[in-house]
């Protein structure tokens, strides 16, 4: 019993943002076998409200989103004063890793196709589970 209240105190969670519905299906069924809390959002029009009553660990978030550019949420993201200390990776397709980073202040990268173990030890580096 008491591990289980200590578990449940102590999950870490995840904010994902995408826009390919499956994409975000199988993140939030992979990041949830491995222990973390996770909500998701298809728009990137709610993220700073969702990280502000969410008050994720971390932030997954895809650069190329329907209609807003995910570099631009992850600056407004790194600007607010309630919001600029989570940590944010960046994922894609598009290549180029440090143009990406440097242009949004980015904590990490990981391109699409990505390992899932790869990406878990990323989230496990960047919110202090290593």
């Amino acid at each position: 019993m008491d591990w289980f209240l200590y578990s449940t105190i102590t999950m870490k969670r995840v904010l994902i943002v995408d826009d390919d519905i499956d994409i975000l299906d199988v993140l939030k069924v992979v990041l949830k076998f491995h222990g973390f809390e996770v909500i998701t959002t298809q728009t990137g029009n709610n993220v700073i409200s969702e990280s502000i009553s969410f008050s994720p660990d971390l932030i997954l978030l895809d650069v190329f989103l329907s209609g807003i550019d995910g570099r631009d949420i992850c600056n407004t993201l790194k600007e607010n004063p309630e919001t600029k200390k989570i940590p944010v990776i960046m994922f894609s397709a598009h290549s180029n890793k440090n143009e990406i980073l440097q242009y949004c202040n980015a904590d990490d990268f990981i391109a699409k196709p990505f390992d899932i173990n790869d990406l878990v030890g990323k989230i496990n580096g960047l919110i202090g589970l290593n």
